[in-house]
């Protein structure tokens, strides 16, 4: 248990908040709806937040070493320019080998800054998700058996790599090699029915795993070992992905989820979908941030690598230039 405040920032609730990432350049933390086009926004030090429009749901958000953030949507990846909502798509990811119900879920960078991401059956019954590395050999699956993915991060030393197996209640841990190879695969955590589905993570600066507890009501802290030791109560069930932000990395905020919850649920949990804000002793580990030049892209002058270094460049697929603030 926690005696922990936990606070209840202000905005708008998303049915299914997910893909949430600290924009230190911006100061801003942004997050996606997996189930309605809309990127969400709060800035810490003002508590100003809003939403823009996309043109489609998002999965998940990473930096990039360009103004550009990185979004993942259903079956494609794209640059995404966070002052106006336009994303360009790129072509390169081609996920010939997943089935037509397939969509990504997850996905983190490593200290080269190759990315990774995960994909998951959207229905929840067949384990035909498979985790993914891109980089300037192309793209290559790397596990293969997942219902639902979620993760990855990676350890600050670069060794290792957690990812988990949603459905399957763990969390393992792969031993990650200089060229990307994955090996010595284990279970490092295994949930209890009680602690839910394990969901988004993040690292700390002790190495401490932060999980976000999926019908667990709350989120979980593991040392290095996989030993449990702390546990943070939300008065919400559907928990789902986490972020250190601030200018120290000493706040942690937390995404949740309206989606799974029963009209019942629904009014007993009236703050499902909010973002929360804790501070914490123990400051977290800024997530690296995914370096376009390690990617398979073109490398002709007006590609998506030369445009993702200017924001104004990117609208190839814009939405309707609706934006709310709060």
């Amino acid at each position: 248990m926690s005696d922990l405040k936990v606070q209840l920032c202000p905005g708008l609730a998303a049915a299914l908040a997910e893909g949430i990432h600290w924009d230190s350049r911006r100061q801003r933390l942004f997050w996606v709806d997996i189930l309605h086009p809309w990127l969400y926004w709060f800035e810490p030090a003002t508590a100003s937040t809003g939403r823009l429009a996309l043109s489609q749901p998002g999965c998940w958000l990473l930096g990039t070493d360009s103004p550009a953030l990185l979004i993942g949507m259903s079956r494609s990846i794209g640059l995404l320019d966070p002052e106006t909502g336009k994303v360009r798509e790129l072509p390169q990811v081609q996920l010939q080998t997943e089935p037509a119900g397939n969509r990504l879920n997850d996905g983190g960078a490593d200290l080269q800054g190759r990315l990774w991401f995960g994909t998951m059956d959207n229905a929840e019954q067949t384990p035909s998700g498979q985790l993914y590395r891109w980089d300037q050999r192309g793209l290559h699956t790397v596990d293969t058996g997942y219902v639902v993915t979620n993760g990855p991060v990676f350890t600050q030393d670069g060794q290792f790599l957690y990812h988990a197996s949603s459905s399957s209640r763990e969390v393992y841990r792969f031993a990650l090699s200089q060229t990307g190879e994955l090996v010595q695969k284990q279970i490092f955590i295994r949930f209890s029915e009680a602690q839910g589905f394990p969901d988004g993570m993040a690292l700390d600066a002790d190495g401490g795993l932060w999980v976000a507890q999926w019908r667990g009501y709350g989120i979980s802290r593991f040392d290095r070992n996989g030993h449990l030791t702390r546990t943070i109560a939300l008065p919400v069930s559907n928990v789902t992905n986490l972020a250190f932000a601030g200018p120290d990395l000493r706040q942690l905020f937390v995404t949740t989820a309206q989606a799974g919850l029963t009209p019942m649920e629904l009014q007993q949990q009236p703050a499902a979908g909010r973002l929360f804000r804790l501070e914490l002793e123990i400051p977290g580990v800024q997530v690296p941030a995914v370096k376009l030049s390690s990617l398979a892209l073109p490398d002709s002058p007006s590609d998506a690598k030369s445009q993702a270094c200017d924001c104004n460049g990117l609208g190839l697929v814009a939405a309707d230039a609706t934006a709310e603030k709060n």
